[in-house]
């Protein structure tokens, strides 16, 4: 399961049975989900429709679980944060330069993700690129099949802030090549419901907040080409060491595959 499109799913859960739209979700991967393979799942909603959980496997054997609140309590990314992003929605020369000459490594570890993949046909294909030597961006402008009437489906639009804010971590210095990341939490907040840019495309930016061992932090945001903003995350990524002579991501504490 790709955890952006869960994480988008959990929040349109919480539209379908909250008092009011999600403002806030969260996913958590306790383990990698099965292929192809059936799952019991349980959705609690408290008794005031403020708040909702959602959760994926068996009792004592859980795969995914997330929340979803009509609230935002707190800002899920600093606003300093949102604000240094926001900025770089329009790339000036030296940004544009960078993107354009970017040039991308093969890497067919996750071509069939549904956020990133390449050889996944139905996915969104949103690969970021660095703009500067902290942030990575990317213009995006979805087919029709993502619309949802007069704005983008919640859940493309938040599964577009999954693998995106994890592709620049390498080139800013934040992974080495032997090593690579898997999704552990996203948590997110929905400032207002993108509606469908006509003739002009999103601009999703990111940036690593901070990396403490084995976990890196990364902010994203969704944003109009004014800069206006939609989505705002923050995942936390697990980083994971490949084999010479395998592309297995191999835990560093355990020497185990993942």
């Amino acid at each position: 399961m790709h955890g952006g499109a869960a994480a988008g799913m959990v929040a349109c859960l919480g539209d379908a049975h909250l008092a009011a739209p999600t403002a806030r979700f969260n996913i958590r991967l306790h383990a990698p989900p099965p292929l192809l393979t059936d799952l019991p799942y349980t959705v609690a909603v408290d008794a005031d429709a403020r708040h909702l959980r959602f959760e994926i496997g068996h009792p004592g054997a859980t795969v995914l679980s997330g929340w979803a609140a009509t609230d935002a309590e707190a800002p899920v990314v600093p606003p300093e944060i949102v604000a240094a992003l926001r900025a770089r929605v329009t790339l000036d020369a030296e940004a544009q330069h960078r993107f354009e000459t970017h040039v991308e490594e093969e890497d067919e570890e996750f071509s069939e993700c549904f956020g990133c993949g390449t050889a996944n046909e139905g996915g969104l294909h949103l690969r970021t690129r660095p703009i500067d030597d902290h942030h990575g961006w990317i213009d995006w402008n979805p087919d029709a099949r993502w619309h949802d009437g007069d704005l983008l489906g919640m859940l493309p639009a938040i599964a577009a802030l999954d693998c995106t804010s994890a592709f620049p971590l390498r080139h800013v210095g934040m992974m080495t090549p032997e090593e690579t990341t898997l999704l552990g939490t996203y948590d997110g907040q929905i400032h207002r419901r993108p509606p469908v840019m006509t003739g002009d495309s999103y601009r999703i930016v990111t940036a690593p907040r901070e990396r403490s061992g084995r976990k890196i932090y990364a902010d994203i945001g969704l944003f109009s080409p004014e800069g206006e903003v939609f989505i705002t995350g923050c995942a936390t990524w697990i980083v994971l060491m490949v084999t010479p002579e395998s592309p297995t991501a191999v835990s560093p504490t355990t020497g185990e595959a993942a």
